[in-house]
């Protein structure tokens, strides 16, 4: 699902280990605050929502619920 977060697009997921992610939509976006690395593919950044204060959190799940 997309949301748009501090005026970038990106992808709402929950990952394998059940936590709620945003994912990069493209690639220009791996410098946002909270953005990491995950994986051992380039394209393989993510913001969790628990890293994130609450009042984003509200925001971002206004635009999922």
């Amino acid at each position: 699902m997309k949301v748009v977060y501090k005026g970038q697009s990106l992808r709402y997921v929950e990952d394998f280990h059940g936590e709620e992610v945003l994912w990069i939509t493209s690639p220009d976006q791996i410098n946002m605050e909270h953005m990491e690395f995950v994986g051992g593919y380039p394209n393989e950044y993510c913001i969790y929502l628990k890293d994130l204060p609450a009042e984003e959190i509200e925001d971002i799940r206004r635009q999922i619920f």
